[in-house]
């Protein structure tokens, strides 16, 4: 009787640092997820200012950049994490050169910033 009062005590432990864990990565994702969408948004606007800038040549190809830029966000915001996780590994299988391309580009770029 003991032990099954104590492997049920164990097992309410397990589940109560489970949903804690849970719960935190939740609210990492949503943290990382509002970060991005603010960091999105001011470029945004900052493009939006260069807009204002430019010729008006030049400045049709910033707006229309700085439309995808803004249609971007919106759609991260809208989204839930397991959304966005799934359309990508949907693109990631459809174009899986461009992905490699991609990762590389950035990867650099990190290692880049990182030495500087």
């Amino acid at each position: 009787m003991q032990r099954t009062e104590s492997l049920e005590k164990t097992g309410e432990q397990l589940t109560r640092k489970g949903e804690a864990l849970i719960n935190k990565a939740g609210d990492t994702a949503r943290e990382t997820t509002e970060t991005v969408v603010n960091t999105i948004a001011e470029a945004s606007e900052t493009i939006q200012g260069k807009l204002r800038e430019t010729g008006k040549e030049v400045g049709e190809v910033v707006n229309a950049v700085s439309e995808k830029v803004r249609s971007s966000a919106q759609y991260l915001e809208s989204s839930s994490v397991q959304e966005v996780v799934e359309d990508v590994t949907i693109l990631i299988k459809r174009y899986p050169i461009h992905a490699i391309l991609i990762g590389a580009g950035i990867g650099f770029l990190l290692a880049r910033g990182r030495t500087r």
